[in-house]
């Protein structure tokens, strides 16, 4: 009793259980022989996935991506001694977040909707102008996209360009849109992008629609709202500077001006002065017009700082590559998506036809 009890906890050949390298080769022989004989099971059962991927390829649209390439010299003049003393001590506010910063604008519904609602000619509505907006949806079929049991968009066009007058479908369909072109939820391929490299400090602007012009103008009109919105918020704070500085210059100017006349009529009038009186009223206004040309003095130097600061505080946006003509259609390669179709069909069927056999097995 006690030696089966010893035996039943420690067998004497543990190695009994384990499967050898010779059992294993044979059964993945045994399993690829069910393979070879199922092969037309497998065939059969890949060629719908073989079809499909094929079908997909043909009736995929091609589209074509225009690349803009230009740079972003943000200027000095803005941040001053105090820029240097932050700088010290590794807070200025530097490069990278200048280039985040425009990339995130040129995202903005603010800017995009500026492109969208410019108006061009392309073949798309042949004979007539219409907005970018309304090319963009007849061309990659947004209103099939858009379209659900609760609202059918079907036919859906951009009348006018007066966003404070939208309906509420009107600003439904902007938002939609807008999601379309930067990306959202449920958004495969977005139309725009703007990135920019690392090392270089290069920004990128890439569209990427269903007709080659489109794609052109759509980074160059991007590129342009761009440019003009980050120019004026960049300088806003040095212009009013240089404006208050001008104006002030001029008035200083005018009175000293005046009072220059009001003392040349005086001495004409009044030469070879003996009285008194009159005596100390010429020095009264020769003390006012030095005051007032110190003053000048002061102002003008205060608006030729105001304007070196403006002109070097204003950044520089550069365009290095425009899109050209023609660019490279893109569309799925019908051979890469048959062979897709042919991997992806006969590995299910491989899977069933083993898994098949493993139970049988089992089961016998």
């Amino acid at each position: 009793m006690q030696d089966s009890q010893i035996q039943q906890e420690y067998p004497q050949n543990p190695k009994d259980d384990e499967i050898t390298l010779k059992e294993l080769i044979e059964k993945i022989l045994e399993f690829w022989r069910e393979a070879w004989n199922k092969k037309w099971w497998i065939i059969l059962f890949s060629l719908p996935f073989i079809v499909y991927f094929g079908y997909k390829a043909k009736t995929d649209p091609i589209t074509f991506t225009g690349q803009l390439t230009y740079s972003l010299n943000d200027g000095s003049g803005g941040g001053g001694a105090l820029s240097g003393i932050l700088g010290t001590f590794g807070l200025g506010r530097g490069g990278k977040l200048n280039l985040d910063k425009i990339v995130e604008l040129s995202k903005s519904r603010n800017i995009q909707q500026k492109v969208l609602f410019t108006k061009i000619e392309l073949d798309t509505l042949p004979g007539k102008k219409d907005y970018v907006a309304n090319h963009i949806i007849v061309l990659h079929e947004l209103t099939d996209r858009w379209s659900n049991k609760k609202k059918d968009w079907s036919g859906f066009y951009f009348t006018h360009d007066s966003i404070d007058k939208f309906t509420q479908d009107e600003l439904k369909a902007l938002k939609m849109l807008h999601g379309n072109l930067v990306g959202g939820k449920d958004v495969r391929d977005q139309i725009f992008s703007n990135v920019f490299n690392e090392d270089t400090g290069i920004l990128t602007i890439s569209a990427t629609t269903r007709d080659e012009q489109l794609s052109i103008e759509y980074c160059k009109l991007l590129y342009e709202e761009l440019k003009q919105y980050y120019l004026l918020n960049s300088t806003q704070g040095n212009v009013s500077t240089f404006e208050f500085a001008q104006s002030k210059s001029d008035s200083v100017y005018s009175a000293m001006q005046a009072k220059e006349y009001q003392l040349a009529r005086f001495n004409d009038s009044h030469r070879n002065l003996t009285d008194p009186g009159l005596l100390t009223q010429k020095r009264i206004m020769e003390t006012e017009l030095l005051k007032l040309k110190t003053m000048y003095a002061e102002v003008t130097k205060n608006k030729e700082l105001a304007d070196f600061t403006l002109s070097a505080g204003t950044p520089e946006i550069t365009v290095i590559d425009e899109p050209l003509p023609p660019l490279e259609p893109q569309g799925k390669s019908l051979l890469i998506e048959l062979i897709k179709g042919a991997l992806i069909g006969g590995l299910i069927a491989l899977t069933f036809v083993i898994g098949r056999k493993i139970v049988l097995d089992a089961l016998s």
